[in-house]
Parts: C-alpha cells; sequence; structure tokens
C-alpha cells in the first residue's frame, strides 16, 4: 500500500473548508454591508460554524500529516545523496588505487573531471601547465584512455552507474 494521501479526502476537506470560509464571509460581510434582508436560522449558523471548525481542525491535522511526510522524504533523499556523494568518493579512491596513481595525479585527475585546463591546474596547484601536461600523460599512460574525454566520460560513466543503483529500488530495463 501506498505511503501517499488519496487525493479524495484532500479534496473533500479542502471543499468543506472552501464551504465554511464562504460561510463566515457571507455571514460578517453580510450583515456589515446589509446584504441579508433577514438573519439565519440560529440551528442553521451553529451547524455552519461547528462543520467550519471541525473542517478548519481537520485542515491542521492534513497539514501537519503532510508536512511530515514530506519532511520524511527529504531526509530519505538527503540520505541517498549522502550515499551516492560518499560512493562516488570511495568508487574515485578505488579507481585511483587500481591505477596506482600518485596523490598529485588523483588531484589533477579531479580537477580535469571538473573541467578545469591544464593551466588553471596548474595555478590551482602552483604548478606549470606543462607539468601538468606531463602529469595528465601519465594518468592517460596508467588508465589506458588515449585522452582527458575518455578519461572524463569514463568517470562521468560511473558516477552515473554508483547514482543508478544508489537511487532505484528496481533495475532499470535496458532493453531497447
Amino acid at each position: 500500500m501506498s505511503k501517499t494521501l488519496s487525493r479524495w479526502p484532500l479534496v473533500i476537506v479542502l471543499s468543506v473548508q472552501l464551504a465554511s470560509a464562504g460561510f463566515f464571509l457571507f455571514d460578517l460581510w453580510g450583515e456589515v454591508l446589509g446584504l441579508r434582508s433577514r438573519p439565519l436560522p440560529f440551528v442553521v449558523g451553529e451547524l455552519a460554524q461547528v462543520a467550519a471548525s471541525v473542517a478548519l481542525l481537520t485542515g491542521i491535522i492534513v497539514t501537519v500529516i503532510f508536512m511530515r511526510r514530506s519532511q520524511a522524504v527529504i531526509n530519505r533523499l538527503d540520505q541517498q545523496i549522502g550515499a551516492v556523494s560518499g560512493n562516488f568518493d570511495a568508487q574515485l579512491n578505488r579507481l585511483f588505487n587500481d591505477w596506482r596513481l600518485s596523490q598529485s595525479e588523483a588531484e589533477i585527475t579531479i580537477y580535469a573531471i571538473k573541467g578545469f585546463s591544464n593551466a588553471e591546474i596548474g595555478d590551482l596547484r602552483g604548478t606549470s601547465a606543462t607539468t601538468v601536461k606531463s602529469q595528465m600523460n601519465a594518468i592517460y599512460r596508467k588508465t589506458g584512455f588515449a585522452n582527458r574525454q575518455q578519461l572524463i566520460a569514463f568517470m562521468v560513466e560511473e558516477l552515473l552507474h554508483g547514482a543508478g543503483s544508489a537511487l532505484r529500488e528496481e533495475p532499470m530495463d535496458t532493453a531497447a
């Protein structure tokens, strides 16, 4: 069974609240502006006020339920994002170890994934663009990729694969 509330109870609660608000507004402004020539019968007025009070309380309860459920969904999504981030970090470290990248090569790989040029990476690390280029060539040699685009494409694929497996509850059908 789904944990979401059905639409009909919400529609009914909102309809009763709308009718109750309409009654209160008509009752108040009808008197103030003299739109009514005679007052409503006492029983009708009391029943409308009781119904409006019940609708108001029901609205508060429904609002609290929706707020709690929304907060639960937000918390679950935050946990999933954290898991994906942590999973990707662990996956990166595993790949860097498998490729036997040095600490500086791993840092440069991360900068390359982020889209920095060799010159920008050199500026960030306090080295020359030539040094970064030579370290990128060592990275390509160790990883087996021919260029930056292949390296980045592979890393993005790893991220998407990790995110998909952490966020999906059921496997996706990949048949075309």
